[in-house]
């Protein structure tokens, strides 16, 4: 996808809506599934108790992240920008996200950025770390005995 589509689609997407929703979000995958895709480089790491997964975004690159089950760290390093708990958020430099349970991100590279999950598991099968970590999108997110 070209620099100039992904930043067409983002905008196009997010213009009228400061702080999508989970359903704005879906509808934004769906529409940059038609897109030619982008092959990311993506690194994963073990430590003790915890799983790191490094994404490499390019400049001009879009991507809609899966939802996670648990809370766990995102680092920013870079210029993007993001969905997070208080909607669309640009971002520059190196930043440490708290990501909140259920949170389906929306991301955008305006220049070269990595990004980093870590996962509190001792698990090192990377299928079976996905069944633990990720949630399906139309899955119920459960806080506190809250639905949500």
């Amino acid at each position: 996808m070209s620099s100039a589509d992904s930043l067409a689609v983002l905008d196009a997407m997010m213009a009228p809506v400061s702080n999508p929703t989970l359903a704005d979000i879906c509808r934004l995958q769906a529409a940059i599934a038609q897109l030619p895709q982008h092959d990311f480089v993506v690194e994963h790491s073990f430590l003790p108790g915890q799983y790191l997964r490094k994404l490499v975004m390019p400049a001009g690159t879009l991507l809609v992240g899966k939802r996670h089950r648990h809370r766990h760290a995102l680092i920013v390093t870079g210029h993007v920008t993001v969905r997070t708990e208080r909607g669309m958020v640009e971002l520059q430099g190196t930043h440490v996200i708290d990501s909140l349970p259920g949170m389906k991100r929306a991301i955008y590279a305006h220049a070269d950025s990595v990004l980093i999950t870590s996962h509190l598991t001792d698990e090192t099968d990377l299928d079976k770390i996905e069944a633990i970590v990720i949630m399906p999108d139309d899955a119920a997110l459960e806080i506190e005995g809250e639905t949500k």
